[in-house]
């Protein structure tokens, strides 16, 4: 119960701090507005929702494989179902292994490669799409001194094991960085990490779904492959 308060109150904080925004739209950037004006296609994208038991079908070993040339004869699968669910496979590199620190103890891990989607998960069926666009963006945009502060002048409102975490988990919120990516569903978001590879947030209508992969150490190349299986997961609904 505790964990579905802290979520709920996490997200009236984003919401509320949005509709702040929405009174000073006039302050946004042009590049902003831009991508304001075209987040609605007015597909819902429902279609979706019938592959979170079967994230296999969302994106099919078939589909992986006419994007990128995987080894499937030397990779291992990680399938699973629902909203946490997931379809990965990884396989051997040629990179060299990443040392890692754990506990004050340095080893060395093989920097596999890796592919697939996961997080399949949807906006209730009421929801206005462009409030679903406002709120996706939201969580991945780089944050305004004024966003952070109404966040946190929500939270202060909050009872206190709320506050606590949720102040904790905006501090992690800040540090990190995505790069809004143009022409993938009605929104998408991309950050890269040297040890974990590319990350492609997707919302298409009411559905959100995530494309992990780390295929070299190039970012714009992973990003390149990411969009693709975006596409191959988006296609199921036309």
């Amino acid at each position: 119960m505790k964990k579905l308060a802290f979520l709920g109150c996490m997200a009236f904080v984003l919401i509320s701090c949005n509709s702040g925004e929405k009174e000073s739209s006039s302050t946004h950037s042009s590049k902003d507005n831009a991508a304001a004006a075209t987040s609605n296609d007015g597909k819902t994208y429902d279609c979706l929702r019938e592959f979170q038991e079967h994230y296999d079908k969302l994106l099919t070993k078939e589909d992986m494989a006419s994007v990128y040339p995987i080894d499937f004869d030397a990779a291992t699968v990680d399938l699973s179902a629902g909203n946490f669910g997931k379809h990965v496979y990884r396989w051997p590199s040629v990179r060299p292994e990443i040392e890692q620190e754990i506990s004050g103890m340095k080893i060395s891990i093989p920097d596999d490669n890796t592919l697939g989607v996961f997080l399949l998960s949807f906006y209730s069926e009421d929801s206005d799409l462009r409030s679903n666009r406002a709120t996706f963006d939201m969580g991945y945009k780089d944050l305004s001194e004024k966003e952070l502060k109404t966040m946190k002048e929500n939270l202060d409102m909050q009872s206190k094991d709320v506050t606590e975490a949720g102040k904790k988990l905006l501090e992690s919120r800040a540090k990190k960085h995505w790069d809004l990516v143009d022409g993938v569903g009605n929104s998408a978001w991309y950050k890269w990490n040297e040890q974990y590879g590319g990350e492609l947030a997707v919302l298409a209508g009411r559905a959100k779904f995530y494309i992990r992969l780390k295929i070299s150490d190039d970012p714009q190349e992973n990003l390149d492959i990411a969009k693709k299986l975006a596409q191959k997961v988006l296609v199921k609904c036309d």
